[in-house]
């Protein structure tokens, strides 16, 4: 190579050491911008996700409250099923005690 086209070329590697400069510095800012981006994105996940929790939690107790009232309900119905057993087992008592007197006191008069 002759001077005279070493000299030609030194403003075409100029050019390429600018621009590969302008390379890297782009670069480097496209990187900032992605872990920035990330950085962003991450936190509005652990947001979406604590607010998911949050939301979980409260279902979870509209639902055991609703279950409990559920429960109420059924207690509350097998109580008055069983007071209603209670009230015709006693009233059956009670129409079969005279005749059950009766027969009592007959067995001891027969005995007697």
């Amino acid at each position: 190579m002759g001077e005279e086209t070493t000299l030609e070329l030194v403003p075409v590697f100029a050019a390429l050491d600018a621009f590969e400069l302008e390379a890297a510095a782009a670069r480097e800012h496209a990187e900032a911008m992605a872990a920035h981006r990330l950085h962003e994105a991450e936190e509005g996940a652990r947001e979406i996700l604590a607010a998911a929790r949050s939301q979980a939690d409260s279902e979870r107790g509209d639902a055991l409250k609703a279950g409990l009232r559920a429960a109420d309900v059924e207690a509350a119905q097998i109580v008055a099923r069983a007071e209603a057993d209670a009230r015709r087992i006693d009233e059956r008592g009670r129409e079969r005690l005279p005749g059950l007197v009766d027969e009592v006191v007959a067995r001891v008069l027969e005995a007697s």
